[in-house]
């Protein structure tokens, strides 16, 4: 694990490896924009015009990533499956949003997102799917 760094744990003795993360705001948007992925000029302020905005009923996932020499062992599929049942079961949101790669509709699709075709994003060149998870009790 060259890439890897240690993450302090309270407890020295173990050695403990962030293998995976998930980066998210919400948004007041019903699908992922480049403006909730924007960091506010003074980020200090109450009421920011882009990036996180807390009063959102969408969460956008910006990144969800393993550590490559962990990559297909599942630890994705538990990590995203985890966090959707999280948000869910705390009522934080109405729904989820990401936007993603061709390749990876197929993957977000088996957890119930809908493909709502190619996004205005730009983030990153373009070339992006608008996928959306809506919660059943919304």
């Amino acid at each position: 694990m060259p890439t890897s760094q240690p993450v302090y744990s309270g407890t020295p003795q173990r050695k403990q490896v962030l293998l995976g993360h998930v980066i998210a705001t919400k948004t007041t948007n019903e699908t992922v924009h480049d403006d909730d992925m924007g960091l506010p000029d003074d980020w200090s302020s109450s009421a920011p015009a882009v990036g996180h905005q807390k009063a959102g009923r969408t969460v956008c996932i910006h990144s969800l990533a393993i550590l490559p020499a962990f990559q297909r062992q599942g630890l994705g599929r538990m990590l995203l499956k985890s966090y959707i049942q999280r948000i869910e079961s705390a009522g934080l949101a109405d729904r989820i949003a990401i936007i993603s790669h061709e390749p990876l509709v197929g993957f977000y699709e088996s957890f119930g997102f809908e493909s709502k075709g190619q996004s205005k994003v730009q983030f990153g060149g373009g070339g992006w799917t608008d996928m959306v998870l809506e919660f059943k009790s919304s």
